[in-house]
């Protein structure tokens, strides 16, 4: 009895004993805990100083070069001209901001991204406006249109190979542009070539003149983008009709007068 007592004491002493020691490395662990947490706080701290003061303040990261994507290389000048990305200080200091409120200015492009591109790069992407029409203004200039109907260039003349148009308008619509695409783009090509004095109105109605047998011109009341197949049809079936003017914008009651 008394040496299983003993034994009882002795192992209830061997058991507290090891609880005290579990105990004792849990304590010293969460008073650990906090130190290794400071620290790698202070690593982080530290990281970021020195990356803040590559990029800002030493010349190590230095912007070098602009590259230019989105457009040909010939025409990669004229964006860097007016991009003026400030080039020989910290790379992170170029503002990215002002140089896309520069290009946007220029209107010549839809969309405008700038980023940095370690170590020395600035990155410009842009995408260029397509000319669809020309539109001549009240000032006699002609408005170059993109399909969007944004006037993005004002010049004196058409440029090669797109349509010169007049508008009743102030300036020419986004559906006033899809309605003279829609004609241009609707007539074969032969009478395409034969087709002149292409206006819009303030309605979005297009009307154009064409050149008939004897050189003689009539003119083509076109309407809105619609049916753009048929009234191409109708035009070719009245051309030799008599009458100096045709009117298919209504297909269903084509008229000659």
């Amino acid at each position: 009895m008394l040496e299983r007592g003993g034994t009882r004491r002795r192992v209830a002493g061997t058991g507290l004993a090891s609880s005290r020691t579990r105990f004792e490395r849990r304590a010293a662990a969460a008073r650990r805990r906090p130190r290794l947490v400071a620290g790698v706080l202070v690593a982080l701290l530290l990281v970021a100083g020195l990356a803040a003061w590559l990029g800002w303040f030493s010349t190590v990261l230095t912007a070098s070069r602009v590259e230019v994507r989105g457009v040909a290389p010939a025409a990669a000048g004229q964006v860097r001209a007016v991009a003026q990305v400030p080039l020989g200080g910290p790379l992170m200091r170029v503002d990215t901001d002002a140089v896309t409120a520069r290009l946007l200015a220029g209107r010549a492009w839809s969309s405008v991204s700038v980023s940095r591109s370690l170590p020395d790069t600035v990155v410009v992407t842009v995408t260029p406006r397509v000319a669809v029409l020309a539109v001549r203004n009240p000032r006699g200039e002609v408005d170059v249109v993109d399909r969007e109907g944004f006037t993005f260039r004002t010049v004196g003349s058409a440029p090669d190979g797109v349509p010169l148009v007049s508008s009743g308008a102030a300036q020419v619509t986004k559906a006033g542009v899809d309605a003279a695409l829609a004609a241009l783009g609707s007539l074969s090509p032969s009478l395409r070539g034969d087709v002149s004095g292409v206006s819009v109105s303030t309605a979005d109605q297009v009307s154009f003149t064409v050149k008939a047998k004897g050189e003689k011109r009539k003119t083509v009341v076109w309407g809105g983008a619609d049916n753009g197949r048929r009234k191409a049809e109708l035009v070719e079936i009245l051309l030799p009709q008599p009458g100096s003017t045709i009117d298919v914008s209504v297909p269903s009651s084509p008229v000659t007068r």
